[in-house]
């Protein structure tokens, strides 16, 4: 009963923040501090129900999930790379060293928890274990709707699949996250992404 209430809680959290964004342009210019703050306050959520780190994939399998994670980081630069020579960008990037430093220490540490350790915890819960692969795709993909670009949604939804299986081999956030950082870094730079 305890972890339905506190699913319904989280599955609450993730359906309305995105909305509010989409529809709001002054929560729109604050997005990066609404789910920022939305990770903190769901991290203590979990924190109340008396949930442990280790299952939310904060552990120290680290370089087992980094290692894991190495062909797909490899893949993503040579595919970035070469789109890049071919000239496939749709913006003209802009973002500045302090917004890089943010993606890289608070904005896929949290998205990783909330996308791939919650679900994780809940994964273990159940034993509809595909489920959570499409659902944490799901989530995490509507929560780019805010960006108004639907090829980004799909990508999105697209490497939440991924990231997910590979997470799921030893719940460990460390090596998404890595592989996260690599992608989000790539793409935005080189005007893949806004």
């Amino acid at each position: 009963m305890k972890n339905k209430v506190l699913f319904a809680i989280i599955m609450i959290i993730y359906i309305l923040t995105p909305i509010l964004i989409f529809f709001n342009n002054n929560f729109y210019n604050i997005k990066f501090y609404i789910l920022t703050s939305l990770g903190i306050i769901i991290y203590f959520i979990f924190k109340l129900f008396k949930v442990n780190n280790k299952d939310l994939g904060i552990n120290k399998n680290i370089i087992i999930s980094l290692k894991r994670n190495i062909p797909l980081i490899l893949i993503f630069v040579v595919l970035i790379l070469v789109s890049r020579i071919l000239g496939i960008n749709k913006y003209n990037p802009d973002e500045t060293l302090l917004f890089y430093i943010f993606y890289i220490f608070i904005s896929c540490p949290i998205q990783e928890f909330l996308y791939r350790g919650v679900f994780g915890f809940f994964e273990k819960k159940n034993k509809h274990k595909y489920l959570w692969v499409v659902l944490s795709s799901l989530c995490y993909s509507f929560v780019h709707i805010i960006y108004k670009d639907m090829l980004t949604c799909i990508l999105t939804f697209t490497m939440g699949v991924i990231w997910y299986l590979l997470y799921r081999k030893d719940y460990n956030l460390s090596g998404v996250c890595l592989s996260h950082i690599v992608l989000g870094i790539l793409t935005i730079s080189l005007g893949i992404v806004n």
